[in-house]
């Protein structure tokens, strides 16, 4: 038996351009407004409460606040050739080159920009921003991401802290 809390949607968005590459080819260059869901799950705290509200949809704005008006760059995907000088970061892929300003840019450590990549990168932040914030007894965490009303992926794990 257990509780869980969920702030969603209206409150956790951005809107970020990106590409997947997929199958040997690359989607044009296009644009999403993402929705993103946090749910926590764990036992009452003595104020009978899972986890602050409040406090969750800081912790969504603070991570989502960075990618919201950028281009997302997938740092580790083997299909491109990214160079990053000047204050640039210059993009191959095939016949196709990109060259954006870092200011527009947010490099991720991720491989694609997919909303199942999304929602593990957001995942990771969310648990380490819980953890600095005394969620020790919460036991699992799940990241949604929308790119569209009724197309999403989801990431969900357990939750461990380092001294529990």
């Amino acid at each position: 038996m257990g509780f869980k809390v969920t702030v969603e949607k209206g409150n956790l968005h951005f809107d970020s351009a990106h590409f997947i590459t997929y199958g040997g080819k690359c989607e044009h260059l296009h644009g999403h407004n993402y929705t993103f869901s946090i749910t926590l799950e764990g036992p009452l705290t003595p104020d009978s409460y899972v986890f602050d509200f409040v406090v969750l949809k800081e912790i969504g704005r603070r991570v989502s606040d960075p990618l919201d008006h950028r281009f997302l760059l997938p740092l580790n995907n083997t299909h491109l050739k990214l160079t990053h000088e000047n204050e640039y970061w210059e993009i191959l892929f095939e016949g196709r080159r990109y060259v954006i300003p870092d200011r527009d840019v947010y490099a991720l450590p991720i491989d694609n920009i997919t909303a199942e990549r999304l929602a593990e990168y957001i995942w990771k932040e969310v648990a380490r921003e819980v953890c600095e914030r005394g969620g020790d007894d919460l036991t699992l965490l799940t990241v949604g991401v929308d790119e569209a009303p009724g197309q999403g992926a989801y990431f969900s794990q357990s939750l461990t802290f380092p001294n529990a």
